[in-house]
């Protein structure tokens, strides 16, 4: 590979990584509005927020179909780009890295906290149905038998 050669595939390198580390950001910060939604107070914009995130998802899956021939090829170019194309590759990839990490932890309690909050409903749901069944059969057993307090004299 040429000098002219190995900066452009640098080049190329350093754009799609710039653009794979924004999104990330943006995934950050989406994931961070997730998490204040997921007390399930606003299910409408906790599904807009998702929506939002599959978009840059997709985004993110283009990118990184751009960087796999790079990556497959990783060893033989690294060794061509220049010095300051290496490092600032580097330090892209290590900062989407740790926004990664960040994504992925705050979504593990997210899950976490959702997983809690599906049980607490099931067990209010259970709850109430128990309830319901119990007045079902008190009545039932009100209405079969006759009152012993009925007054018969009266009459």
């Amino acid at each position: 590979m040429t000098s002219t050669q190995a900066k452009d595939v640098g080049s190329s390198l350093i754009q799609l990584l710039t653009q794979q580390r924004l999104l990330y950001r943006q995934l950050r910060e989406l994931a961070q509005k997730q998490s204040a939604l997921v007390d399930g107070s606003n299910p409408e914009m906790l599904l807009r927020v998702l929506a939002s995130r599959q978009r840059i998802i997709d985004r993110l899956s283009a990118i990184d179909r751009g960087l796999k021939p790079i990556r497959d090829q990783w060893q033989h170019i690294a060794g061509g780009l220049p010095a300051s194309q290496r490092q600032q590759a580097q330090q892209l990839v290590a900062e989407v890295q740790e926004i990664l990490g960040d994504i992925i932890a705050r979504d593990e309690k997210d899950t976490q906290a959702l997983s809690s909050h599906q049980q607490k409903v099931g067990a209010e749901i259970r709850s109430a149905a128990a309830g319901k069944r119990m007045h079902q059969a008190y009545g039932q057993q009100v209405a079969s038998k006759p009152s012993r307090f009925l007054d018969t004299l009266s009459q």
